[in-house]
């Protein structure tokens, strides 16, 4: 079956995982375990998919870079000790898996580290149908466009055969700068205002849309 895509490159955290919400809680407590003002859930959200530590800089702003590294350490601590398994999204496990039947190369690249996406994926079922994942650890944070070149450069596909889905600006930001055309998630970290001034080529309500654009138009 030809296809207008070949490549679908996948961000996780508000995307496939519906983590966004935990994610945002468990930020703003680590900044109160230290006594600093904590960010607004607006705040945190404009920094979801940056590399952690860059995030956590981000958040503290000019003030307070002394307690940067204690904080970021103890949300890591939060996280882990949060007991929560990972959640994906209603029609994120068919709809992956009937992707990869489909004949798509699937790839994921997010702000979180490799540890972390490795224990997430574990949780899944659809790892095995996942063909390159990029992390923080591996690539510049995004909206650097590493991410999404090495992934292309690794499977043999080009920019214009290749799609990426994100629910962030820095999502859609490193879709630009790879020149990749970029389908917004309207569910996650921003909303469709936002997320249209990255011109990406749709949008989609839920994680179930996600995959009937793709039927319709991938």
């Amino acid at each position: 079956m030809k296809t207008r895509f070949e490549l679908i490159i996948f961000d996780w955290d508000g995307t496939l995982s519906d983590s966004v919400g935990l994610i945002t809680d468990l930020m703003i407590q680590s900044f109160v375990l230290h006594n600093v003002e904590p960010p607004s859930r607006g705040e945190v959200a404009d920094i979801l998919g940056i590399k952690l530590s860059e995030a956590f800089k981000i958040l503290l702003k000019e003030k307070n870079q002394n307690n940067s590294e204690l904080i970021l350490n103890s949300y890591i601590d939060l996280y882990n000790r949060s007991q929560n398994k990972v959640k994906l999204f209603d029609g994120v496990e068919y709809g992956i898996k009937e992707l990869h039947r489909c004949g798509y190369k699937i790839a994921i690249a997010t702000g979180g580290g490799r540890n972390y996406l490795e224990s997430c994926l574990s949780q899944t079922s659809i790892r095995n149908n996942i063909s390159v994942t990029k992390t923080s650890d591996d690539c510049f944070s995004k909206p650097h466009p590493q991410m999404c070149k090495e992934i292309m450069d690794e499977l043999f596909i080009e920019p214009e055969k290749s799609l990426v889905i994100g629910d962030s600006i820095h999502d859609l930001q490193m879709a630009k700068n790879a020149n990749v055309s970029s389908l917004a998630a309207t569910y996650g970290a921003h909303n469709q205002k936002t997320l249209s001034d990255y011109n990406p080529i749709g949008y989609a309500e839920s994680a179930d849309m996600i995959f009937d654009w793709i039927r319709k138009n991938g």
